[in-house]
């Protein structure tokens, strides 16, 4: 797949399935250094994927230090340029009080993919599906 590099970032999108309703969010950041996966609850709401009662709430430090809150859901399956992970644990918190970023594509993902990321090219291609 090829991924679009701006601001110092690789971007990318992916597709969120949720109780059986999709959607595809853009400004995706490919980074490795985030260990798990987190996406904006703000870009999914519209789908059904909002805090509930039996979700685990916990923190995060974000940029500069400060402290973030996030809950985790088990989502039918995200699809990133046709590789599709099915019925997989993703956290939903702000990470960008400015809204430019939706998301974080972290390593827990890369790593199950076997994800390589070539920096000349700007690809991703993946070696574990």
């Amino acid at each position: 797949m090829v991924i679009q590099f701006c601001n110092g970032l690789l971007f990318t999108s992916i597709q969120v399935t949720f109780r059986g309703a999709s959607k595809v969010i853009n400004n995706i950041v490919i980074d490795t250094g985030a260990a798990e996966t987190i996406i904006s609850p703000d870009v999914v709401e519209e789908i059904g994927v909002i805090a509930e009662l039996e979700d685990n709430i916990s923190s995060f430090y974000g940029i500069g230090g400060s402290l973030q809150n996030f809950f985790s859901k088990r989502v039918d399956q995200i699809n990133f340029y046709g590789i599709i992970l099915k019925d997989l644990k993703i956290d939903f918190g702000i990470i960008d009080l400015e809204g430019n970023i939706n998301g974080l594509l972290g390593f827990d993902l890369l790593m199950k993919v076997g994800a390589v990321i070539d920096l000349e090219k700007l690809t991703l291609t993946v070696r574990n599906l």
